[in-house]
């Protein structure tokens, strides 16, 4: 057995780094997962989701009963309006393809020929979510999901200073939107999404069954504003092949 005498850290900086990397190569290998696809929204698109809201509140239908959210109120969009067939026709598909082309399916069975088959927007709805409100962990229906920040009324910084926040042992989470997962010792981990102003009109796109929850924010009355949707892919002649190892992953999508 080698052991390092004293200061274990310091006698191998001390080292010479330049004569070892002549000696050996090192190299640092990232096993392959999935991710997200994100992308910022142009005004347009954000100001024609306002006026889909404002349809919607016109003749609500709730989905509250359904969803996960301890929220005020989540009501479902029109995805038959001229600007959801837009939104599915011009943006979607670009996600999906962006995606696809990173990650690969995140299902078990892929196709290979995204081409030959019809990407499907499932749900869309809307969320207002007040002070002290929050949305428990929880996955979604579809192959992939999205969220849309429209209006966001606190300062995840600011929010992370006050004083209950600020002595917890979980910094960081208040207000804020984050993903659940484990990583490969098992261990949960957070991907946190800071809400601050500049993350209005951002969208982002995700396997649905990742886990994800929303923090609650406290002392403002302003509504927080979100868009969320599930998407499909309809298939018609689908090649597919059966994701058995991360080793056939690789083979047929990384770069």
């Amino acid at each position: 057995m080698v052991t390092f005498p004293g200061n274990g850290i310091k006698f191998a900086e001390e080292i010479n780094i330049n004569l070892m990397e002549k000696i050996m190569e090192i190299k640092a290998l990232t096993f392959p997962n999935y991710g997200t696809v994100e992308t910022h929204l142009a005004d347009e698109y954000v100001s024609n989701f306002y006026k889909l809201i404002e349809e919607a509140k016109e003749k609500p239908h709730s989905m509250n009963n359904i969803l996960a959210g301890n929220i005020s109120s989540s009501i479902e969009l029109n995805m038959k309006s001229k600007f959801a067939t837009n939104f599915v026709k011009n943006v979607i598909p670009s996600m999906v393809t962006s995606y696809v082309k990173q990650y690969g399916f995140p299902i078990k069975h892929i196709t290979k020929h995204i081409q030959d088959n019809s990407i499907t927007l499932e749900e869309l709805w809307v969320n207002f979510q007040r002070k002290h409100e929050f949305n428990p962990i929880h996955d979604h229906n579809g192959m992939l999901s999205f969220v849309i920040w429209l209006s966001i009324p606190t300062s995840s910084k600011k929010q992370n200073e006050l004083p209950f926040s600020k002595n917890s042992g979980s910094k960081g989470l208040i207000s804020n939107f984050s993903f659940v997962y484990t990583d490969i010792l098992g261990n949960i981990k957070n991907y946190v999404y800071q809400m601050e102003k500049d993350i209005e009109g951002y969208m982002v796109m995700f396997p649905s069954r990742l886990m994800h929850q929303v923090f609650p924010f406290y002392e403002s009355d302003k509504e927080r504003i979100t868009i969320s949707g599930n998407v499909g892919i309809s298939t018609k002649q689908v090649v597919t092949k059966e994701l058995a190892t991360e080793e056939n992953k690789v083979s047929d999508y990384a770069s």
